[in-house]
């Protein structure tokens, strides 16, 4: 795992932290309950997707594939001191 990426999630547990909706992830996504539930669960215990995170906006990508509804849900989220933030959200089907 990248340095940078290591630095940021030491600085916040994200099993016990606060976790904030953005507007764009809130309003224009569309989620449900059961989605938000699986955005949440993504954050805390998702594998980070190295790839689609960027150092220079300082956000962080975690993907999670859940076997019931069968999508994997790619979550972007920025750190800050006290919760993180989740910026957008994509689900897609099947298992990436």
């Amino acid at each position: 795992m990248d340095l940078w990426i290591t630095e940021f999630m030491n600085k916040l547990d994200r099993k016990k932290s606060q976790i904030l909706f953005g507007g764009h992830a809130a309003k224009d996504k569309n989620l449900n309950m059961e989605d938000v539930d699986n955005v949440v669960k993504t954050v805390q215990i998702g594998k980070v997707d190295e790839e689609k995170s960027t150092q220079e906006k300082k956000r962080i990508c975690f993907k999670n594939y859940f076997d019931k509804q069968r999508q994997t849900y790619f979550v972007i989220a920025e750190y800050y001191p006290d919760f993180i933030k989740i910026v957008t959200v994509n689900k897609r089907k099947g298992k990436y």
